[in-house]
């Protein structure tokens, strides 16, 4: 099933979801009275962000939507609530930190790690001070390990047709190990118990000829598992090795930020998310940094959607952001021999050109303010009577790209203007500025001889749904 059907169709379940209960209180709402906020990991591209607005306009929500970064709406939520200082038991307030204070959030979600580190500004306002970066190290991947801790006991067979024949089965197991990994301490010491179907056992009997029972006590666990009906009793160290690649992948990456000169002087690390409720990974992220204060919230899985909400009333807060990549267009200039590759040169209507150019927008690294635009960079058409101009844009991490097929750089999608006055040919010149303080890349467009405001229109999905 196309990923856009899914996302659209779950969409429009929360969106009627919505509806209906506003409508069981009898209260008159319209669609034009609804900011409607969808929220993103920080470390989605372009694309992805272009994919989830497509994806809510097919759900019927046609107009007033916003795209809120995780981890920004996380900290929007919490500076303005107390919250425990995990390293006592004193009380900490985002919101009285001076003036040039730093601190790293650290989003721990279901599938991503989201990471950004923020300086606060006069007037409580938020600046971006390290790009948002982040990896797939979330509480999936200790299901993941879960699992194949269970395909290492019972087999790959026996797994595989339990996920296959038993599908309600498998979606309860899962549940049932989301509670259990919540629960599962660095201090614990005795054996933890495991509800696992029957079926499983059933199976392994059916393809293996004896008892799970029998199996373990001969297999490289030894004693260090045991069967008891459905319940799996695992030794306590088995069941904290789970989260030990996970945790240690996190604390790893956070580190490696820290130690980056735009972030010096940040004392604090403020945990959110749903995985960030797992005292192994609380416990992991203080083991590894004492020296920091880990602030961690009441329900910091509810962070992010409380932050939302703020940011639906208030999107000025954050007052700047790090650009992840550096954003150029494709175009064509003068040939500079022995400088230009041959492969590139190419001649038109009697002069020597240099196709695949890089033109740069904004580069890695660089601090741009909400609704900042960039220098405004000019393109004419190609041909005389063109009324459209199609711009193909690329980004890469690297700072001054020569050309769009250099090593790193990607092909991101294509920026089209407007031009249907054909009157001057190939002399129609167009300003185009790109404003990437927000969260999402906006484009504005001119033409340069009226100063005409054009229609310019962003597409990076590619058709691809």
């Amino acid at each position: 099933m196309p990923a856009m059907k899914v996302f659209s169709t779950c969409i429009r379940y929360l969106r009627q979801h919505m509806t209906d209960s506003w409508s069981s209180r009898l209260l008159d709402i319209q669609d034009d009275e609804i900011q409607w906020v969808l929220t993103v990991p920080a470390i989605w591209t372009d694309s992805a962000k272009q994919f989830m607005r497509e994806a809510a306009f097919r759900a019927g929500i046609t107009s007033n939507l916003l795209i809120a970064l995780e981890p920004e709406a996380a900290s929007i939520y919490c500076k303005h609530l107390p919250v425990n200082k995990r390293a006592g038991n004193s009380k900490v307030n985002l919101d009285s930190f001076s003036v040039g204070t730093k601190y790293l959030v650290l989003d721990a979600g279901g599938g991503t790690i989201d990471i950004t580190v923020q300086e606060v500004q006069a007037g409580g306002r938020l600046r971006e001070v390290y790009k948002a970066n982040g990896g797939n190290w979330g509480g999936t991947r200790v299901d993941e390990a879960f699992m194949e801790f269970l395909r290492d006991v019972v087999g790959e067979g026996v797994m595989n047709r339990f996920r296959s024949e038993c599908r309600a089965d498998y979606v309860s197991l899962c549940r049932d190990f989301e509670i259990k990994k919540r629960t599962i301490k660095p201090e614990m010491d005795q054996k933890i118990t495991f509800k696992i179907p029957i079926a499983i056992n059933e199976f392994y009997q059916e393809m293996k000829g004896r008892s799970l029972r029998e199996n373990s006590e001969g297999s490289k666990y030894g004693h260090r598992i045991a069967w008891i009906g459905d319940k799996l009793r695992v030794d306590s160290e088995i069941a904290k090795g789970l989260f030990k690649v996970t945790c240690d992948s996190i604390v790893e990456h956070v580190y490696m930020i820290l130690q980056q000169s735009e972030v010096a002087n940040t004392e604090t690390i403020l945990m959110v998310g749903g995985f960030s409720e797992s005292p192994m990974l609380r416990a992991a992220v203080m083991d590894r940094f004492p020296d920091k204060r880990v602030i961690i919230p009441n329900e910091s899985g509810l962070s992010v959607l409380k932050g939302a909400v703020l940011f639906g009333f208030n999107t000025t807060v954050i007052a700047s952001r790090i650009c992840k990549y550096t954003y150029g267009i494709s175009v064509r200039g003068d040939f500079r021999p022995g400088i230009d590759p041959e492969e590139k040169k190419v001649l038109v209507r009697g002069r020597l050109l240099c196709e695949d150019r890089f033109s740069k927008h904004a580069e890695v690294g660089q601090s741009i303010a909400l609704d900042e635009a960039t220098p405004e960079q000019t393109y004419r058409p190609s041909e005389p009577d063109q009324t459209k101009v199609a711009l193909k844009v690329y980004v890469t991490e690297s700072l001054d790209p020569e050309y769009v097929d250099d090593e790193g750089c990607t092909y991101l999608g294509s920026l089209t203007v407007d031009m249907p006055d054909i009157t001057d040919g190939l002399k129609r010149v167009i300003g185009v500025q790109m404003t990437f303080g927000g969260t999402e890349l906006a484009v504005n467009a001119r033409n340069v001889k009226t100063n005409e405001v054009t229609t310019a229109s962003l597409d990076f999905l590619n058709h691809e749904m």
